[in-house]
């Protein structure tokens, strides 16, 4: 108590100057006090956005004074080019991917059933080309390796570090052996909808826990997938709108 009130005192005081050759300092701190700005248009689209700008929102166009900053892979701002009187630029509107939208559980060990459920919602359909220029359905492949261990649990597993090779019972009579690739390009969806989602890496593996299957997708990109998201959202505002400028 006593020491907040010498804090307070303190504070109180008029600021000391003093003057070190050229230089003169003070032990206080002034803060500017400036006039309120108007508030940002939160939205949640890059439709909504480019929608405001040909609409003429504030007249932001005509003043020629914007520009669009894709500052993520989830986030797009419309921002003044220049700052006010007091250094401040002014954001019109900002673009967030809904943080309600449920992503795919990476790193998570899911029983089979939940793992298809998650990844028939989570995942861009997409077919991905292999070195020798053939097409891999790498989703389809995934769902059909965790729908044949639903049928029952996983046998036996040879475990390489790199590749797993799963023995899987189908009834009573017909019995399987599946290969687990050890990386798969996937499309998860994860930025906005309004581009193809980016194509990344994942480890994908499966193991017996607490007497049962599970399987699980682990991250393999290093979050480069953040730098295509932004690319591919920076060309698209780029076709929508005309001459604003771009910048990611």
């Amino acid at each position: 108590m006593i020491r907040e009130a010498i804090d307070r005192i303190i504070s109180l005081a008029a600021p000391n100057y003093k003057a070190q050759g050229e230089l003169t300092y003070t032990d206080a701190d002034l803060n500017l006090i400036v006039p309120p700005q108007p508030g940002t248009l939160e939205i949640s689209t890059l439709r909504g956005l480019v929608d405001l700008v040909e609409e003429e929102f504030d007249d932001i166009v005509k003043k020629g004074d914007v520009i669009a900053r894709v500052k993520s892979s989830t986030e797009v701002e419309l921002i003044s080019r220049m700052s006010d009187e007091y250094g401040r630029r002014r954001v019109w509107v900002r673009a967030t991917y809904p943080a309600l939208v449920k992503s795919f559980p990476f790193g998570t060990w899911l029983a089979p059933e939940n793992f298809i459920i998650l990844c028939q919602a989570g995942f861009q359909r997409v077919m991905i080309q292999n070195d020798d220029g053939t097409m891999a359905p790498d989703l389809d492949y995934i769902l059909k390796v965790a729908s044949a261990i639903s049928a029952e649990a996983i046998e036996t597993s040879d475990d390489d570090g790199i590749s797993q090779k799963i023995s899987t019972r189908r009834g009573i009579v017909l019995k399987s052996q599946e290969t687990v690739k050890p990386l798969v390009s996937l499309a998860p969806r994860r930025t906005f909808a309004e581009i193809d989602q980016p194509i990344s890496h994942f480890v994908f593996r499966a193991r017996i826990q607490e007497g049962s299957a599970h399987l699980a997708l682990f991250e393999a990109d290093g979050g480069r997938w953040h730098l295509y998201a932004v690319g591919a959202i920076t060309e698209w505002l780029d076709e929508k709108l005309g001459e604003v400028p771009i910048v990611g």
